[in-house]
């Protein structure tokens, strides 16, 4: 018996993970997110801010107590796009691995990817001809299959950026839609998916998703995998959310974290224009994802 912990340090959520692994066997003891917003106002300054660094260490003094407490053997820490892209990265890693003894790999976009397939695709077998769609705080990770190799793509497309860009009020004016809608199917040009797919959607957004379809009265992520949300009832959810402001969707989705609810219009924006151009079937929510295939990727 082991135990292992793996943390997201993403764009939008800083994400724990504390699993127990027996005999080929995969516990999860412990699943805690914190929304940081790591890359809030990285678009237009080109580094994470200290407010931001603020929160995220905020979030990572709570992880490490819970790490310690549950005698964990060895802890993986990964950052994603916003390490990726702010001038002041190596300053914020070199700041944690001193504060927590944390050493951080930062992944590029296919590696993201690969790694989130590899925690979706072991605890949701036989799903053939997949599509997996990861949107974060300032990037996406779509991973499929062709010609038995898993091909991971990343595209500058996350509910931080479009956030600030196009619905920096809510709710947004058409005029702006619009050009989230243009700029957005322009980005999706840049893939080379000819076909439609069983889409996976995974992380804050889709489980979001699937919190407000089931209007659960508190997010409850046992009862998000494995649901499957038509695009009919996406689209009805994109509606609702359009015409509210923050304040609105806080009130009247009591199953979405309230730090979302910045974000939450933008993300299930882009993910309903997605499944109109890939899907062809049901998005099917999983719980599992980038944390639990760092560990597999590790064990």
């Amino acid at each position: 018996m082991v135990k292992l912990a793996s943390i997201d340090l993403g764009s939008n959520s800083t994400r724990l993970l504390i699993a127990e692994l027996n005999n080929q066997e995969f516990n999860v003891l412990h699943r805690i997110h914190v929304v940081t917003k790591m890359s809030e106002n990285l678009e237009q300054t080109g580094e994470i801010s200290s407010a931001a660094v603020k929160r995220v260490n905020s979030a990572l003094r709570t992880f490490k107590k819970l790490i310690i407490k549950n005698n964990v053997d060895e802890v993986f820490v990964i950052g994603t796009a916003a390490l990726r892209d702010s001038k002041n990265a190596d300053e914020l890693i070199e700041n944690i691995r001193k504060k927590f003894d944390f050493e951080i790999d930062v992944l590029s976009g296919h590696d993201e990817g690969i790694t989130t397939s590899l925690g979706v695709l072991h605890f949701m077998e036989n799903i053939e001809n997949f599509l997996i769609v990861d949107i974060g705080g300032r990037s996406t990770e779509f991973i499929y299959e062709f010609e038995n190799k898993i091909i991971s793509q990343s595209l500058n497309l996350g509910v931080v950026t479009l956030s600030e860009k196009y619905f920096s009020k809510l709710p947004s004016q058409q005029k702006l839609l619009d050009k989230a809608k243009f700029d957005i199917e322009t980005e999706l040009s840049n893939l080379n998916i000819n076909d439609k797919k069983n889409v996976i959607g995974v992380s804050g957004t889709a489980l979001s998703l699937a919190s407000i379809f089931l209007d659960q009265q508190f997010f409850d992520e046992e009862k998000l995998h494995g649901v499957q949300i038509d695009l009919q009832n996406v689209g009805n959810i994109n509606s609702r959310l359009l015409n509210l402001n923050e304040a609105e969707i806080i009130t009247r989705f009591k199953g979405v974290d309230p730090k979302r609810a910045a974000t939450i219009t933008s993300g299930i924006f882009l993910l309903e224009i997605i499944l109109n151009h890939y899907s062809n079937s049901p998005i099917i929510i999983s719980k599992y994802d980038i944390l639990e295939g760092l560990i597999l990727r590790k064990y």
